[in-house]
């Protein structure tokens, strides 16, 4: 049985800001650990806790960070690089992956409708 990649760790702590809104993103993050706060400007928009991922949706379609994330504790986490999402989502049949593609373009433009 073949292993999976290692995959880097990260650890921030309460108040740094793990990237900002308008960042070009390379890598996404599962939370190990602690709680990120996901914000547009002065506006939450969640909490993230143990478990959760997020910007993954710069890397899927190459749009810039539409949220800024800040660790609100210590937080760890599991960083997901592009190429690693790329040869997961080439695996998947094409249908799939264009409405990830739908979905996250009505998210983007539900997020530019409430700015």
């Amino acid at each position: 049985m073949s292993q999976g990649p290692v995959l880097d760790r990260r650890s921030y702590g309460a108040g740094e800001v793990i990237f900002k809104e308008g960042d070009h993103g390379s890598v996404a993050y599962i939370v190990q650990t602690g709680t990120v706060e996901l914000s547009r400007g002065r506006t939450k928009i969640a909490d993230l806790n143990d478990g959760a991922i997020f910007g993954e949706m710069a890397l899927i379609d190459g749009a810039p960070r539409m949220a800024t994330a800040t660790a609100k504790t210590n937080v760890n986490v599991i960083v997901l690089p592009k190429m690693l999402v790329d040869t997961k989502l080439a695996g998947v049949d094409p249908f799939v992956t264009r409405l990830l593609h739908i979905l996250i373009n009505n998210v983007r433009n539900f997020a530019r409708l409430v700015d």
